[in-house]
């Protein structure tokens, strides 16, 4: 049969007053359904039925350039060519968008996990990105920096310490902890702990317009949103992960913010509004003009 066909380059810009914000594809993660606690497999499977959705959860991986009058930042960056073989699209996605690797000046994480920070690694494991310091809360540094993670006190983390290791050590020198608050002008850090302790949305205030970058709040629309209990093992706190997640949906439906993440699949940009218990996610059209 050959290789399977590649779509167009995945790349999608939006406006959010005078900044424009590219979406930047990195790939797709398939994700076991067993990994996921809080609805049994039949409740799951259902509500992936529902979605018309494959069997198991398949999650695009996305990044994000933001630029505005200060600063061309770059918003998480997928998992790379070192980790998982549908992973590391970023270098020709940018490329294809028409950005340079030294065109972004600063680099905002979400948290530290391979599929939103290796991207930073080129093949060699070098820093692709020459003249970025990278900002990261406080709490998810110091957490990936505790050799003492290796006894395995944290489950939720053994997967993850060799690439979180990777990544703090190729840019040594450079990171920029924070504790919220603002982070470059318009842009906002929002502690979202659970997932990791550090794990952290962005919002970006411009022009009287909003957009609430919520990182990981969820990996699995069809699942997450109708369910917000639905958790991972790898959520470092799976009682905090949920909490979060509730707390972070109730604003953005009551304020009818505009919301993207790395896991929102293409182009990327929703609303939330609240359904029964849960809550639906509205998809915003693709739009031909930006």
């Amino acid at each position: 049969t050959g290789t399977p066909a590649r779509q167009s380059p995945g790349v999608y810009r939006r406006r959010i007053g005078d900044a424009l914000v590219t979406v930047i594809n990195d790939g797709f993660l398939d994700m076991p359904m067993a990994i996921l606690r809080g609805a049994t497999k039949e409740e799951m499977a259902g509500l992936l039925a529902d979605a018309f959705g494959p069997p198991e959860p398949r999650i695009t991986v996305n990044a994000f350039v933001v630029e505005t009058e200060r600063n061309t930042i770059l918003v998480d960056a997928g998992g790379g060519s070192t980790t998982v073989y549908s992973m590391g699209l970023l270098p020709e996605n940018l490329a294809a968008a028409g950005f340079r690797p030294k065109d972004i000046d600063l680099i905002l994480l979400t948290h530290i996990h391979p599929d939103h920070s290796s991207g930073l690694m080129d093949k060699d494991g070098s820093a692709m990105f020459p003249r970025a310091d990278v900002v990261v809360h406080e709490d998810d540094f110091t957490f990936w920096s505790d050799a003492g993670l290796r006894d395995g006190r944290s489950a939720a983390a053994m997967p993850y310490l060799d690439s979180a290791d990777m990544v703090l050590k190729t840019y040594e020198g450079r990171f920029r902890r924070t504790n919220g608050g603002e982070v470059a002008p318009g842009v906002t850090q929002l502690h979202l702990p659970g997932h990791t302790p550090g794990h952290s949305g962005y919002r970006i205030d411009s022009a009287g317009q909003t957009l609430v970058m919520w990182g990981d709040t969820v990996h699995v629309p069809e699942l997450q949103v109708p369910r917000p209990g639905v958790t991972s093992e790898y959520d470092v706190s799976q009682p905090l992960a949920v909490e979060s997640r509730r707390k972070i949906f109730d604003h953005v439906a009551s304020e009818r913010l505009l919301v993207t993440g790395g896991h929102v699949h293409l182009p990327g940009f929703a609303h939330v509004v609240r359904a029964g218990e849960g809550y639906r996610l509205v998809p915003e059209p693709w739009a031909v003009t930006i």
